[in-house]
């Protein structure tokens, strides 16, 4: 499932959830109103059985079965079953009504919104208390979380990050200032060089508008932004400051083989490039995109893995649930084998911190970058939000729209599709 996050944003329309910042609209976190319920299962408790459904690739798929054959070890009194589903969400909308759903099935955050608003999801607002929330990243912490309650609990995150080629950039660029003078130096489009490798969609330029407080959807009023000054201020930047220094392509393979041919210094992508990137010998590093000034700094979308919580039919089963969801997720020993066997970014901030961790260029990279992500809007109604703003990029690139004109069209079909137009 290494791809599993950034393949939902192009197929169809998708996602999901902007977090508590004041330059994007997002939600406070809620927090519980009631004690959790303590949970502690012994030899008299009569035998559980919780059962997971997923569409985990087969080489990520070992790490967790071992996972789980160590906690039934250290709770015989729970029986864990993990069921493939090819075809994941279908069957969980015929199951959960019908009451032969999972228990607890896992997927990224983007679900969580249509989910929850289907009345398909279990709320555990009782168990997910201050302390539990502090154990993890901000992003992570928003990501949970949907009209006021608590459905799932986070085990790893991916969001995009500057890669850089460390034979050409030794150092990386700790201010957009420097990365601009990096780029200004390798490109010259006549020898086919390029200052920067980076497809051009919504996804990756999510970061630079939120950098000026813009962004295409409010998950709070679920209103479009891309008629707001700042979202603007977002696109303008990009398209004078970067694009310029790129290939003007938006073929995600055409962008990345420029980084792996060594002919860009640097690429904006996520860890599920990391693979191809080694493939193709490249001497590589991974820093956040780096800072514009002192009070701006991108901010790009990200996914959450989550394990969530179906709709219930046996209440009685909720604290042992909740034992193996807190074990799962909260366990440092859990996530830090997630992180080193599947690649897994962690957003256990003690598994962040852990030395084996930090010494791992690629996770501690992306685990720093996640630090500054913002995740997806959870709304179902941002699945009429990405084409259009993937077409104000279209158009802008191929220069049949001003920036102005290409975002206030987007605006208009935004607005009509959530009016029903």
């Amino acid at each position: 499932m290494k791809k599993t996050l950034y393949a939902l944003l192009f197929i169809g329309v998708l996602v999901v959830a902007v977090v508590a910042s004041g330059c994007i609209g997002g939600e406070t976190t809620t927090q519980p109103t009631s004690s959790p319920t303590q949970t502690t299962t012994t030899t008299e408790e009569k035998k559980v059985t919780i059962v997971i459904w997923h569409a985990i690739g087969p080489n990520e798929l070992k790490a967790f079965e071992d996972l789980i054959a160590e906690f039934e070890i250290e709770y015989p009194n729970i029986d864990i079953q993990l069921e493939q589903k090819a075809d994941l969400e279908t069957s969980l909308k015929a199951a959960i009504p019908a009451g032969q759903g999972p228990d607890l099935f896992m997927w990224a955050h983007d679900w969580i919104g249509k989910f929850a608003e289907a009345g398909l999801l279990e709320p555990i607002d009782e168990y997910v208390t201050p302390e539990i929330l502090n154990k993890f990243s901000p992003m992570a912490q928003n990501a949970i979380e949907y009209g006021g309650h608590y459905y799932a609990m986070p085990y790893a995150a991916e969001t995009v990050a500057l890669i850089y080629n460390k034979d050409l950039v030794p150092n990386p660029p700790k201010t957009f200032d420097e990365m601009k003078a990096i780029m200004e130096k390798y490109y010259n489009e006549a020898e086919g060089t390029y200052g920067l490798a980076t497809p051009m969609d919504p996804y990756f330029l999510s970061g630079w508008v939120h950098a000026f407080g813009g962004y295409y959807f409010d998950d709070k009023t679920k209103t479009p932004g891309l008629d707001k000054p700042e979202t603007l201020q977002g696109f303008k930047f990009f398209f004078e400051q970067i694009f310029p220094y790129v290939a003007k392509t938006q073929d995600y393979n055409a962008q990345v083989s420029l980084f792996h041919d060594g002919k860009a210094p640097m690429m904006i992508n996520g860890p599920w490039s990391i693979p191809d990137v080694r493939n193709a010998g490249i001497n590589f590093g991974i820093v956040p995109l780096p800072a514009i000034n002192d009070q701006q700094r991108p901010h790009p979308y990200g996914g959450v893995r989550l394990i969530y919580v179906a709709k219930l039919t046996d209440p009685s089963k909720k604290d042992a649930i909740w034992t193996f969801l807190k074990w799962f997720t909260t366990n440092p020993d859990v996530i830090k084998t997630l992180s080193l066997q599947n690649g897994y970014i962690p957003v256990l901030t003690e598994v962040l911190n852990d030395p084996e961790i930090q010494n791992d260029p690629v996770l501690y990279g992306f685990g720093q970058a996640v630090q500054y992500a913002i995740p997806m809007p959870k709304s179902p109604e941002m699945g009429a939000v990405w084409g259009p703003v993937g077409t104000a990029i279209t158009d802008i690139i191929a220069e049949k729209k001003t920036i102005e004109q290409a975002l206030q069209d987007a605006q208009t079909e935004i607005l009509d599709a959530l009016s029903g137009g």
